[in-house]
């Protein structure tokens, strides 16, 4: 499909059905522009003055005429075409209708948000500083979730949550709200090219070489459970986001300038990701460009502290290894993050925070350190290892915030 407004899911064991009427002149040009566009037609339900695609997917007439524009485009994959401005630095969500677990599933939905690094923070109203806010609704006669696509560098503007769904307890609708958020701000469901998989039924919501654009570092196969962003969701959802869905946050909102680390080695070369990824890391740079900067993820969210877990991006979006888990090379060149691509991040100063100039370390998830051999340099001397079993001079590297 083209356009950009996807509602979330039923339960794999419901179906939700819309009834159509006379569509209204707005609507008709929406749906107009929709097929022309190269959706389906029988995945497109008029209800009253709306219309929806993928069963759960608003599209404005605003949002169906950007999609007719960029109708001869050749990306074909996992986003939407119109994602999330960058003057758009906080996005509030109203849930004043929210009481009892919807007030709790919401508060962790937005936390599933703000403890990732982003470009743009997430905020419950009331707060300060909104960039745009998007209204939460409750509809006591829906099992599922509705939300749009993003319009004009904006974030669609309602979400609906189904109060059926308090049947399944908190994490199950922590998980329709985070995935109701996530159409917003521009995610196709991961599954739109077979809703089998997540819903038992179900056929391609379609792309026609538009607005399912696949997002690097991410699996080009849908499973049942890989993504929050599935079609329909289970009973037994626990509300988090996978590793999948993390790296497509963090590849269509990375964090803002400051958010990138550098590290220096004993001789003060620094560790580099050879071509922006996809081969070694080195350590044999003189100076920070680009390849020298990586990005970053803390599994433990929140802030950065002593001791967390972290995976690595290299400037092309691919992860660092510590190839076996450690114990060899350390490369740049995996598209999504594992245990392996996870090293522990110990700050030798003996303080919780990181600063500018701090000594660090990294720790893979065999417990050995990584190393910069000789202190780092050139030729052999630029290797990088994670098979050390201590912290010497050359395990230890200053960091750098870019």
């Amino acid at each position: 499909m083209s356009s950009k407004s996807l509602i979330f899911a039923i339960a794999a064991s419901s179906v939700l059905s819309w009834g159509c009427g006379e569509q209204p002149a707005p609507a008709q040009e929406i749906v107009d522009n929709l097929i022309q566009a190269g959706f389906p037609s029988n995945d497109i339900q008029v209800v009253g003055e709306r219309v929806y695609v993928g069963r759960d997917a608003e599209v404005t007439l605003e949002a169906s005429r950007e999609m007719l524009k960029a109708a001869d485009s050749s990306e074909e994959q996992y986003r939407t075409t119109n994602l999330v401005g960058a003057a758009v630095t906080k996005v509030c969500v109203n849930g004043s209708a929210f009481t009892g677990v919807f007030s709790t599933a919401l508060d962790l939905a937005i936390q599933n948000y703000t403890e990732r690094s982003l470009r743009f923070t997430m905020a419950r109203t009331p707060s300060t500083g909104c960039s745009f806010t998007i209204q939460a609704n409750i509809d006591p006669n829906m099992n599922g979730g509705v939300a749009g696509f993003p319009a004009n560098g904006l974030p669609f503007g309602s979400i609906t949550i189904g109060g059926r769904l308090s049947q399944y307890g908190v994490d199950v609708i922590e998980h329709v709200i985070t995935h109701e958020l996530g159409h917003t701000i521009g995610f196709r469901h991961s599954d739109f090219y077979n809703r089998t998989i997540s819903c038992g039924t179900g056929g391609n919501e379609g792309d026609a070489g538009v607005g399912a654009i696949h997002i690097p570092g991410t699996p080009t196969t849908a499973s049942v459970g890989g993504s929050i962003m599935n079609s329909c969701f289970r009973s037994a959802e626990t509300g988090e986001f996978t590793g999948s869905d993390v790296t497509a946050l963090l590849a269509l909102y990375p964090p803002a300038a400051g958010s990138r680390l550098s590290f220096r080695t004993a001789t003060g070369n620094f560790l580099v990701a050879e071509n922006g990824g996809g081969t070694f890391v080195g350590a044999d740079r003189t100076a920070i460009g680009d390849w020298e900067r990586f990005g970053y993820v803390d599994l433990n969210g929140g802030e950065l502290l002593n001791n967390d877990l972290i995976n690595l991006r290299a400037a092309n979006g691919q992860f660092v290894v510590a190839e076996n888990g450690g114990g060899g090379v350390v490369n740049a060149n995996r598209a999504t993050a594992q245990g392996w691509e996870t090293f522990r991040f110990i700050n030798l100063e003996g303080r919780s925070r990181f600063q500018a100039g701090d000594r660090v370390a990294l720790q893979a998830s065999n417990g050995q350190y990584v190393v910069a051999e000789n202190g780092g340099g050139g030729n052999a001397s630029g290797a990088v290892n994670a098979n050390r079993s201590a912290i010497g001079a050359w395990e230890t590297f200053v960091l750098f915030f870019q």
